[in-house]
């Protein structure tokens, strides 16, 4: 498996990285306007919500 990488929680575009794109998409998904994707599901509770929201946004200023 060389070169495999584990998908990254919040890494939603799967860039590897976790920026501001991530945030829009996961946005979207709790609006309703993409589908369920399980790395947006921050917390681990399987409800993609505000709070996944705002952890991602956390990671991003904070690294956590």
């Amino acid at each position: 498996l060389d070169g495999w990488l584990p998908d990254l929680p919040g890494d939603l575009n799967q860039d590897s990285s976790i920026n501001i794109n991530d945030v829009v998409i996961a946005v979207n998904i709790v609006l309703g306007m993409s589908p369920f994707n399980g790395l947006a599901d921050i917390n681990g509770d399987l409800i993609i919500n505000v709070q996944d929201i705002i952890l991602l946004v956390n990671i991003i200023l904070w690294g956590h």
